[in-house]
């Protein structure tokens, strides 16, 4: 894809309006009738962002955003085939011109893994935050690439000095105290890659614990880099062994923090917190401490961690683990069937239950749902079959799949962007086994050429002997 040729510039206004909101109006050529989704930035651990606002593109191709924006905030606008990068400021009007509409192609749809092609745009006008910001990120990217390849490889850069020299020279030309900053973090980190610095300096240690700027992608790439391990070689120093245990049994957390504290290399309460949530994350399914512990540290910091942003990712890290933990109910939804009646997971309630997530283009669709169909009949008392159906047309792929030959509950997933997320599909056909209290059994299950109906049946079996 050409994308030189189908970037058109963004238009910033230089209107202000009142209070911290901010207004986005724009022009999306060859988008009528298709959406908009305004997302906020990843966050830095879990890489989940949240839906603010999803539009129609009317006919005549222009669309239009208001909300609130507390000083600087990082957007993400998600177009065909684009995830548009725009950083805005409170106060602000934007008036933007978006590239020519990309659709995504069927196999793009069907791919769990897709990856927008992420544009950091240029703004007419020249200095302002999107540029300054974007020609910084460029500049790093390139040398951090020639720095990291000449690493790997085993060679020498000889021109290793310069080009870090070149990018300490940008600061210069830097106005405004927020692009400077962004810049002192992409400084540091890249001066640590050419230097193959494992432990940071002392300047470096006083430039990360000078703020906490969680917000900032330069800011977590840094901490990232420095800290994503920490924990891990503390518990294994003498002096903090007992960190371990506290761990493990899930505080208490203050002692953890002092412990923290004391080894003197954070000093900052609410990047202690974070640096927990970060390696923590990490280290959730690597086995190397007690998950029931991690847990509950997790829910401890969504109640009371000191700083607002690491409460809201701890309760994002616990929504997340849990999501689709067997035991839990899974994500909720509500979707149509063939003759118009909505379903939720509560219609189901009763039963046990498989739900099977489909797309009809593929082959292997069909292949599972014949291996289901053949032994599920015998079960329909206590078992009931949900088919949702991820094609974009319900009704073309209800004609596609045959549905008569199934004794299936078929609903239409065609207009529900978060089920992918929600059950963390990562490919299809996918299977989930639910229990008659609508609690997750096998999540997600084996296929059913892989011998789904075993499991399926000795869970039947067991609620057959809890019922005499």
């Amino acid at each position: 894809m050409k994308r030189i040729l189908f970037i058109a510039l963004l238009i910033l206004s230089s209107s202000i309006i009142s209070g911290s909101e901010i207004k986005l109006n724009g022009y999306a050529p060859g988008g009528a009738g298709k959406y908009i989704e305004l997302y906020d930035q990843p966050d830095p651990i879990t890489g989940q962002s949240d839906l603010i606002e999803r539009i129609k593109i009317p006919d005549n191709d222009t669309f239009s955003f208001r909300l609130d924006c507390h000083d600087v905030c990082w957007l993400r606008l998600r177009y065909g085939v684009y995830e548009i990068l725009l950083v805005v400021k409170e106060g602000s009007y934007y008036d933007l011109n978006l590239p020519y509409y990309s659709e995504k192609t069927k196999a793009e749809k069907l791919n769990p893994f897709f990856k927008y092609e992420l544009i950091h745009i240029n703004l007419s006008g020249g200095d302002n935050i999107n540029n300054r910001l974007k020609y910084i990120d460029s500049l790093f990217f390139n040398y951090r690439n020639r720095i990291s390849r000449s690493i790997y490889l085993g060679e020498q850069l000889i021109d290793k000095d310069s080009l870090l020299q070149s990018f300490a020279n940008i600061k210069e030309s830097l106005t405004e105290e927020y692009t400077y900053i962004y810049h002192e973090y992409r400084y540091c980190l890249l001066r640590m890659i050419a230097n193959k610095q494992l432990i940071p300096g002392s300047n470096d240690l006083a430039l990360i614990n000078k703020r906490f700027l969680p917000d900032m992608p330069a800011y977590t790439d840094l901490v990232n880099q420095v800290f994503n391990g920490y924990l891990n070689r503390l518990v294994n120093d003498r002096q903090t062994s007992s960190l371990r245990g506290y761990i493990n049994s899930g505080g208490p957390n203050d002692k953890m923090v002092n412990l923290i504290q004391e080894d003197g290399i954070i000093r900052d309460i609410s990047l202690i917190e974070f640096m927990i949530l970060l390696n923590l994350y990490s280290e959730y399914y690597g086995g190397r401490f007690k998950k029931e512990g991690v847990e509950k540290i997790f829910g401890w910091m969504a109640n009371h961690a000191v700083n607002k942003y690491n409460r809201n990712l701890a309760g994002i890290i616990t929504e997340k683990i849990n999501r689709l933990k067997p035991g839990n109910m899974p994500p909720g939804f509500s979707l149509k069937d063939t003759q118009g009646k909505i379903y939720t997971l509560d219609s189901l309630r009763g039963k046990h239950a498989i739900l099977a997530f489909v797309n009809t283009e593929l082959p292997e669709t069909k292949y599972e749902l014949d291996i289901l169909s053949n032994w599920t009949g015998e079960y329909k008392d206590k078992l009931a079959v949900v088919v949702i159906l991820l094609d974009e047309d319900f009704e073309s792929s209800l004609d596609r799949l045959g549905t008569d030959n199934y004794d299936f509950i078929f609903l239409d997933g065609s207009e529900s962007n978060g089920l992918f997320k929600d059950y963390e599909i990562r490919y299809l056909p996918a299977f989930y086994f639910l229990n008659r209290e609508l609690r997750l059994v096998l999540s997600p299950a084996v296929l059913p050429s892989e011998n789904l109906k075993s499991l399926v049946i000795l869970q039947l079996s067991d609620g057959l002997m809890d019922n005499i």
